[in-house]
């Protein structure tokens, strides 16, 4: 039996042939986004064809598929040129001239986040597929950073309009003027401001009536993203210190820890089990996500990780890995090895071999997937020479 099998992220179908499928007793087509038509459909249907993809859309012959990656700005200038659909992966920027241009396209797929001005989104809506968040800002607004930071050199250049930001609005510079700000008419418009307690007063009449403003004790330190600390790094950010992401903290930062008078994390906190009492010992802390004790050794966002029997004999207390994207337990490990020397965090790809694969379900937690080795998937895929195997990031069948 000849089969052929295709995984592709996009897959093209519309300008099958009879004769192609002819050739293979069965297809399998697996992907996100299949690309298809009646008549390409109704040729499937009579052979032995099956699809597993998350999505379908159907296109004419003549309409044009184009594909954009990454941060993409939409203007008015971004006019088609025909018959044009777009597939976009990224963060997506609509400026409040693009409505006539958005009008022209047959439609886009969208797969991430998009800003949009407000009067526009009825227009993108009958347009795009979202997959992904979509924000809208009001018209004649300043888009700043999701994470917008207020210092002494944005009062110096702010002007008198409305400052937009998706997500937060920081002000802890000491050298910020915040009456001078006031004086320039600027005013913003965010769902949450951080600002230290000095500026509380004069930046408050500064803000939407909706905006959640967190008061910070002066001098507090800002981290905007996930954070890996050991004692040395820890005592860098003196003594109050807000974390927007993740925190992870080494096995040394127990008494840099308590000599912290403030702690804030809107994240997660990862921890050595033997360093509760030190977060406890914290004058003052504001946690908004979850405290994860972690039992033996751990090691945080490795890129690439492997793990084997001789690592885990030279660390008798156990081993932890958190957040490292792609973990590879080696053949030579055991159920037991796995189970009573390994623990995983949000590692989300771990490969191994059949036998372990119930083992690392066992001990993972978080967001993750255990899948073949490498080694296993390439002999799964060589194993029957009467099946094509086609691995593509795109495919027109």
């Amino acid at each position: 039996m000849k089969r052929m099998n295709i995984n592709a992220s996009i897959v093209d179908t519309r300008k099958v042939q009879e004769d192609t499928l002819s050739q293979f007793d069965a297809v399998s087509i697996n992907g996100a986004i299949l690309i298809t038509s009646p008549a390409a459909r109704a040729m499937m249907a009579r052979h032995n064809v099956q699809i597993n993809c998350s999505k379908s859309i159907d296109l004419d012959d003549e309409t044009t598929l184009n594909t954009l990656n990454g941060k993409t700005t939409f203007t008015g200038r971004n006019t088609p040129n025909g018959r044009q659909y777009l597939l976009i992966n990224g963060t997506l920027t609509i400026t409040p001239d693009a409505g006539d241009a958005l009008r022209q396209y047959m439609g886009m797929s969208i797969n991430g986040t998009v800003y949009c001005p407000d009067f526009l989104g009825t227009v993108l809506a009958s347009k795009a597929d979202l997959n992904g968040k979509l924000y809208t800002y009001p018209e004649g607004a300043v888009l700043l950073k999701n994470n917008a930071v207020l210092d002494k050199a944005f009062a110096l250049r702010a002007e008198s309009r409305l400052y937009w930001a998706a997500k937060r609005l920081i002000a802890v510079d000491e050298e910020l003027d915040g009456e001078e700000l006031a004086a320039r008419g600027a005013h913003f418009m965010v769902p949450e401001a951080y600002v230290s307690e000095s500026l509380a007063d004069s930046l408050a009449p500064l803000f939407d009536a909706d905006t959640r403003m967190v008061v910070l004790p002066d001098g507090t330190s800002v981290v905007q993203d996930d954070l890996t600390l050991n004692a040395a790094g820890l005592r860098r950010y003196g003594d109050s210190l807000l974390v927007l992401g993740d925190l992870y903290l080494t096995a040394d930062c127990a008494e840099a820890l308590g000599d912290l008078e403030y702690l804030q994390v809107e994240g997660d906190i990862y921890l050595p089990e033997a360093m509760a009492d030190a977060l406890d010992a914290v004058t003052e802390t504001v946690l908004d996500g979850e405290v994860f004790y972690l039992p033996g050794k751990p090691l945080f966002d490795k890129l690439k990780m492997t793990v084997d029997k001789s690592l885990l004999e030279a660390i008798p207390e156990g081993l932890t890995l958190v957040a490292c994207p792609r973990v590879y337990l080696a053949d030579d490990l055991t159920t037991a090895d796995v189970l009573e020397h390994l623990s995983l965090f949000d590692c989300s790809c771990i490969f191994c071999k059949p036998e372990l694969q119930s083992a690392a379900e066992a001990v993972a937690s978080g967001s993750f997937q255990v899948l073949p080795s490498d080694d296993e998937k390439e002999e799964s895929e060589n194993a029957d020479p009467n099946t094509l195997t086609i691995n593509a990031a795109s495919y027109t069948l």
